[in-house]
């Protein structure tokens, strides 16, 4: 009796620990989502999943539209996969309109294990924002050689985003890339929509509050 008890106070103390470690990966995923809102950065996106994972990217850009998945989403299939879902029954849950979270709760998913694998997910995409305004070119041949149109790779779940979330995806984004352009009187690229979005932001915080964000938190 006493042994069953102790099992079950290990048992019960663990769901906290389990809640406190998805809703950290959950942050992390969400991150995906959001930053993969401008074209530029989803595409770097798709070739840092297609990388990691080793999928094709014309079938990740299928796999999206066919289920309905962000890119959040898609990373999560993706790991569920790597620890030995199928993708057939994954499709099949989703179909049956349970999202992707809910599936990964109904296995033993080690939501520790899944941040730190998030975490690395996005460090890569920042490096790939990076070298991507360092030097693009090699970035414009692996869109041409993967035939990957960007804003041909856009469904509805992709505006799965809060405002907080927008915001710190902006931020971070304009902080790789002003790290990597040459020194400039300018604070952001104007000329992407995130870009624009993002110096709106700065004005309108500084105008309200007297003060901006300046990198990514």
């Amino acid at each position: 009796m006493r042994a069953y008890l102790a099992i079950l106070l290990v048992a019960v103390a663990a769901i906290p620990l389990r809640a406190a470690d998805q809703e950290k990966a959950e942050k992390q995923i969400r991150m995906m989502t959001a930053i993969s809102r401008d074209d530029t950065a989803r595409s770097i996106v798709s070739r840092t999943f297609s990388d990691v994972f080793k999928v094709p990217r014309p079938q990740l850009v299928a796999e999206r539209k066919s289920l309905g998945l962000n890119y959040g989403s898609l990373f999560l299939m993706h790991e569920l996969i790597l620890s030995g879902s199928s993708i057939q029954q994954i499709s099949n849950l989703l179909r049956a309109k349970k999202d992707v979270f809910e599936i990964a709760n109904s296995t033993s998913v080690d939501w520790k294990r899944l941040e730190s694998e998030a975490r690395k997910m996005n460090d890569r995409v920042n490096k790939g924002i990076y070298k991507h305004f360092l030097h693009n070119e090699a970035d414009k041949q692996r869109d041409a050689e993967d035939h990957y149109i960007a804003a041909d790779d856009l469904i509805h779940a992709d505006a799965d985003s809060s405002s907080a979330e927008i915001l710190r995806a902006q931020s971070t984004y304009v902080f790789w890339r002003n790290l990597a352009a040459p020194k400039s009187d300018e604070a952001a690229d104007r000329s992407t929509p995130i870009g624009k979005s993002y110096e709106q932001g700065r004005e309108d915080v500084a105008i309200t509050h007297g003060n901006t964000p300046t990198g990514p938190r």
